[in-house]
């Protein structure tokens, strides 16, 4: 017997069952059980259906504690009611966080690196302040924010903006 969980919706989780066709099932139950054993829902009846595969739509909380086991119970013909316990298996990483089951852990192995200086004076070019080592005034000769967002909407390289050319525009700005 093997349980996959299908989804949630809302309160419910849909259950999918795989049985083997040979067993004479006439009908089965199936519910959430906590670690501790006591139900988190109301247990489904659901028919046999042909092949083995049954899906059913069980009540249950937004997120299911660890330890919580299906308890599903079948009804054989001719013997007795069978009762197996099957370990729900959480959702894990992006698949749980998509479904809103979990947070995505997220570990990072790379490595910090300090800018170039040829990185650094491209930066300070485009924002002044960035290489300065205590705030600078407002005339620092470079163009205001604002204007920069707009040469860049127009398609201007900030980068290769020459330091006359930044004056004018912070002068044009003002």
């Amino acid at each position: 017997m093997k349980l996959t969980v299908l989804d949630r919706q809302d309160m419910r989780w849909r259950l999918q069952l795989e049985l083997s066709p040979a067993l004479p099932v006439r009908g089965l139950t199936v519910g959430l059980v906590g670690e501790d054993g006591r139900p988190l829902g109301p247990a489904v009846v659901a028919p046999p259906t042909p092949g083995g595969l049954v899906e059913v739509s069980v009540r249950g909380p937004c997120t299911l504690p660890p330890g919580t086991v299906a308890r599903v119970t079948l009804d054989l013909e001719g013997e007795p009611a069978v009762v197996h316990e099957l370990v729900v298996d959480r959702r894990r990483g992006l698949h749980a966080w998509l479904h809103a089951d979990g947070d995505l852990p997220v570990e990072s192995t790379g490595e910090l690196q300090a800018l170039s200086a040829s990185e650094m004076r491209k930066l300070a070019r485009a924002w002044c302040w960035l290489g300065a080592p205590e705030p600078v005034a407002p005339d620092c000769g470079c163009p205001p924010e604002g204007m920069i967002d707009l040469l860049r909407d127009c398609g201007v390289d900030v980068d290769d903006i020459s330091p006359e050319m930044a004056e004018q525009l912070r002068r044009a700005g003002n």
